[in-house]
């Protein structure tokens, strides 16, 4: 297996990419990572530039080799490889080492050397790393006797923002009767670009999902989102529905880049989309999550907590439903490891699933979604999806043709439903 295999001879990105293959390959951890049964974790992240005829230019891609180290103090390694097309150079650096999140290694600097290194009983846990963007872990000093917190590393032009909604966020749920309830904020510490929260012991609904996946498990989840779509929560980004579909136009295009067989179908859906652009009204948005999925929900003896709200913006909650049905297939396991599966065919269960969650929400919501206005964001978002897998390397011949028949059958239900959005 390669490095985006869908990048052939032919391809624009052809030679920066195979330059970028053979350093990779030299690596044994690539070879290790490719193993199912191996400990290494691959991320990768590729981005393009529009330019003008509708082509693209390569800006960068980054491998990160990630891999849990019980030995290690901070439980966690990481090597990330960072190419730039710009100077056709790889730059290679090593966990904490983040050019974007520079404050990490220096605040790690004490833990790394262990609880009896200086005097220090610094325990980390290492939960999450994005290369360039975000870090997450549990930190907790047992000499003191202090509850564990969970910290979190952002870019700098994040950090007041994010630590600002969760205090907002928490606020709000605390005054509102709820059926879930958020990690309290524990602090901030501008120097280092890290804000703390309050750690909860519940597992991710991703994990029950593994053994129940009954029509009561996904109709909680869309009852804990109208839930949330209720919170009186004003500070935070009002979305544009203008760069929504303008994001749409750029990743119809850079998937016709890539699969160009499909370039006439999708801008078909593209052209139906722009056609039947629902009417909106920013004074009538709602509080949305930013990024609500199944594994950003934790449960722990039926309480519920819902975590991560950094993205956190007003917008209308058709987008966030509509986005939560797109990404069932990549974030609960069982869904994504049967949609990658040639012979099985995920398409009745993943109907079932949103089918409950959509339930779920409309009870708890007391009034029925607009079946229509819910048809054109969830097309949308299928195309986001897509072109996601795309830069992620996530994407496979199987998992790829299999998006495209669900975007005719969305498409062929839309023109087929007469209701107004």
């Amino acid at each position: 297996m390669e490095l985006f295999p869908f990048v052939g001879p032919e391809h624009p990105f052809y030679s920066d990419i195979a330059r970028l293959r053979t350093e990779v390959s030299r690596h044994p951890l690539w070879r290790d990572g490719m193993h199912r049964t191996s400990p290494t974790a691959v991320r990768t992240l590729m981005r393009g530039r529009q330019i003008p005829g509708g082509e693209w230019r390569l800006q960068w891609v980054y491998v990160s080799f990630q891999f849990r180290d019980e030995s290690r103090p901070l439980r966690f390694d990481a090597l990330t490889l960072l190419y730039s097309a710009k100077t056709q150079q790889i730059d290679a650096y090593e966990f904490p080492r983040d050019p974007y999140l520079p404050t990490a290694a220096s605040f790690f600097a004490d833990a790394a050397s262990g609880p009896m290194g200086r005097g220090s009983d610094l325990i980390v846990d290492v939960r999450r790393y994005i290369p360039r963007r975000r870090l997450t872990f549990l930190v907790r000093r047992p000499l003191e006797g202090g509850a564990p917190v969970v910290g979190k590393f952002v870019r700098n032009a994040e950090l007041e923002t994010a630590y600002e909604t969760l205090g907002e966020v928490y606020r709000a749920v605390a005054r509102t009767p709820s059926i879930f309830s958020v990690a309290a904020p524990r602090g901030i510490d501008r120097n280092s670009s890290v804000f703390f929260q309050e750690a909860r012991s519940a597992e991710p609904l991703t994990v029950r999902l593994e053994t129940d996946r009954s029509s009561d498990v996904l109709r909680s989840v869309g009852a804990i989102h109208r839930d949330v779509h209720t919170l009186d929560v004003r500070h935070v980004p009002t979305w544009d529905i203008r760069a929504f579909v303008d994001s749409l136009n750029a990743r119809v295009q850079w998937i016709a880049f890539f699969c160009p067989a499909q370039a006439a179908f999708l801008e078909d859906v593209r052209e139906l989309l722009i056609t039947h652009v629902p009417r909106v009204d920013p004074d009538a948005y709602a509080f949305c999550h930013g990024d609500f999925r199944c594994s950003h929900v934790l449960q722990d003896d039926g309480s519920a907590v819902v975590i991560d709200f950094d993205a956190a913006m007003r917008a209308d909650p058709y987008l966030e439903v509509a986005k939560l049905m797109a990404l069932l297939k990549h974030d609960v396991p069982f869904f994504r490891q049967r949609f990658v599966n040639v012979e099985e065919d995920a398409t009745d269960l993943l109907t079932a699933a949103c089918q409950a969650y959509v339930e779920g929400y409309q009870e708890r919501a007391h009034q029925t979604l607009n079946p229509k206005r819910l048809l054109w964001y969830r097309i949308g978002c299928e195309i986001h999806y897509l072109a996601r897998m795309i830069a992620q390397d996530l994407l496979d011949p199987i998992s790829f043709d299999r998006v495209i028949r669900l975007l005719h059958d969305l498409s062929k239900q839309f023109r087929g439903d007469g209701a107004r959005s």
